[in-house]
């Protein structure tokens, strides 16, 4: 009898001290003074953006967001975030599990949660979509779309003709300085840490100083991620992309030029066989330049048609461009060296989405991104090249690499 009693009353104290134990291991993550609340499961389709937003812990926490399992690749206790809330999206489908470390003074918390990611109901189309947005400056192929009659929404939809659902798609002219176009996804592009994500279509520029002259120029490149799910980029979503030459000392911030339309009743000043019109459009820029496109024979309008004003101003980064004649004593053949990274037009065409950067130049963080826009950021009067002619930026799509990787598909120069 007395060993039966022994017997039970170490059974008891084994019960206590094992519930004692899981006890003890559920308030050891909050024992300290920070109690988290975190939904322990989630659940999202891939290329969908997640918010996962914890409770705050106050003014002065910091947050550490980790991923202990990640189903792709097995890596472990990789440091995904450092914000309060962690916005979360996967190309692939399969559990991931997360802890959250909170740290407030001398007190921390911890917590987990696991989010189950499905696939895609269909395939997303890896390049563009739609279009926002198509407002090339005066140059010489800046009519290149229009037709008689047309709106500039019959202008949007030809240009996104050209380009959308292909990686080969027909260069799109932004004309000079400022213009520009902004198109989109079907899909958010994910932001994968120590990678590049999509890539830019446009001109050959895999021999600038080859036999072929008047390289397209470079453009700058903005990106938006949909953060209030709208459908459309708004102007505060807007994050540019720096690249290799946004630090050199000849790029140029807030630079402006306007163009000035010329009036029905202007005559023509011409005293050569080649051109129409020595003085069609007149430009001038902050830098005290002032100067005139001058508009060859056989060529459309220089000012975009479809225009009501006369008069347009696009103000912002320039970059220097080392433009060379390609023959001694002539004007309308140039060569330029591309730059190497980060931009519409450069020797690297494709872009990591980490490299988008705030107007105070910090890292945006963003975690993918819906929209693009390429601006063209060269104005250099050149004699009678003043509007670099066929060196205007030039933009022939966009491709998600990541898609394009998953669905298995060519990856077109």
């Amino acid at each position: 009898m007395k060993k039966s009693v022994t017997h039970f009353l170490l059974l008891a104290l084994a019960v206590i001290a094992a519930g004692c134990s899981n006890d003890n291991d559920k308030s050891d993550e909050n024992a300290n003074g920070i109690a988290i609340t975190l939904q322990e499961k989630y659940e999202t389709a891939t290329f969908t953006v997640l918010d996962i937003t914890p409770s705050d812990a106050g003014a002065n926490a910091k947050y550490e967001w980790k991923m202990t399992k990640n189903p792709i690749n097995q890596t472990t206790d990789s440091i995904v975030g450092s914000t309060k809330d962690l916005r979360f999206t996967a190309i692939y489908a399969g559990s991931y599990e997360f802890v959250l470390n909170v740290a407030a003074g001398d007190k921390t918390g911890s917590k987990k949660t696991t989010v189950t990611v499905t696939n895609e109901t269909s395939n997303y189309n890896p390049y563009i979509t739609s279009i926002f947005d198509f407002d090339p400056a005066p140059g010489m192929f800046a009519n290149d779309l229009y037709k008689d009659g047309f709106s500039k929404e019959d202008v949007m939809q030809l240009a996104l003709g050209r380009i959308d659902k292909t990686s080969v798609g027909y260069p799109l002219d932004l004309g000079g300085f400022g213009g520009s176009i902004v198109v989109g996804f079907d899909h958010t592009v994910v932001n994968v840490p120590g990678t590049e994500d999509f890539r830019i279509y446009g001109g050959d520029v895999s021999n600038p100083t080859g036999a072929k002259g008047n390289p397209p120029a470079p453009g700058l490149i903005y990106v938006a991620y949909d953060k209030n799910k709208n459908g459309k980029p708004d102007d505060d979503e807007w994050y540019e992309i720096i690249g290799s030459q946004h630090t050199k000392e000849t790029t140029i911030k807030n630079f402006k030029v306007t163009y000035y339309k010329k009036g029905a009743d202007e005559p023509l000043v011409t005293s050569s066989a080649l051109f129409l019109d020595f003085e069609h459009v007149y430009c001038e820029n902050n830098q005290d330049e002032k100067y005139y496109l001058a508009r060859p024979k056989g060529r459309k309008e220089f000012y975009p048609l479809w225009a009501a004003q006369t008069t347009v101003s696009y103000e912002g980064t320039k970059l220097d461009v080392d433009f060379k004649t390609a023959r001694a004593n002539q004007t309308t053949l140039w060569y330029s060296t591309p730059p190497e990274w980060g931009y519409a037009n450069a020797i690297n065409p494709d872009i990591d989405i980490d490299w988008a950067m705030d107007k105070n130049g910090n890292k945006a963080n963003l975690p993918g991104i819906d929209f693009i826009k390429v601006v063209n950021c060269v104005s250099e009067p050149m004699g009678l090249c003043q509007q670099q002619s066929s060196m205007a930026a030039v933009f022939a799509g966009a491709g998600d690499l990541h898609l394009l990787k998953k669905y298995n598909l060519k990856r077109a120069n």
